[in-house]
């Protein structure tokens, strides 16, 4: 990949203190219009890449746990779903005992499905509540700037607007967004 960075992205970046973290999406977080200029490369003219499978896996994974939070709420909804799946498990088969007799339920099998769906999917909810908080603090230790100040205007009535590079601020102003303002 070949990428060219403005001075202030390539300062931003610098000023960042994180430890393994995948430059280009970093770069893309810090800037204010990405452009992409095609080029043609050329054929390696020696030797081999030295990216293993197992780097690429590697900055993939840096890639999914610096940038998103997803993978653990993927695992707090799962879990959600399949503690609700156990319940109504469960519900269906006391309907259905009461209404089918007790042989119906397979001597208690489709019981303990329902029990360990409802555990299963308990454990999976609190593992997903436990990474959020974690994802949080580790969000909150590695100290990247909510949104970057472009420019700071200031009014002749007093009130400052502050431009930044992904995020406008309107709240001075006393309005929603830009298309609120007088």
């Amino acid at each position: 990949m070949l990428r060219g960075y403005s001075r202030e992205v390539v300062q931003a970046i610098l000023q960042n203190p994180e430890y393994r973290t995948f430059i280009p999406a970093l770069a893309t977080f810090f800037a204010v219009n990405p452009v992409e200029i095609e080029v043609s490369h050329e054929e390696r003219a020696g030797g081999e890449s030295k990216y293993s499978i197992i780097k690429l896996l590697s900055l993939q994974l840096d890639l999914m746990t610096g940038f998103s939070m997803w993978p653990l709420r993927i695992l707090f909804f799962a879990g959600s779903i399949i503690a609700l799946l156990g319940i109504m498990l469960a519900l269906l088969i006391m309907i259905m005992r009461l209404y089918r007799g007790p042989g119906w339920a397979a001597q208690g099998v489709f019981t303990l499905f329902s029990f360990m769906f409802f555990l299963a999917g308990c454990q999976l909810f609190a593992l997903g509540l436990v990474g959020e908080y974690i994802g949080r603090v580790f969000q909150a230790v590695r100290h990247r700037p909510a949104y970057i100040l472009e420019k700071v205007y200031k009014f002749s009535n007093g009130v400052r607007l502050n431009i930044a590079a992904k995020k406008f601020m309107y709240a001075e102003m006393g309005c929603n967004g830009p298309y609120s303002c007088p």
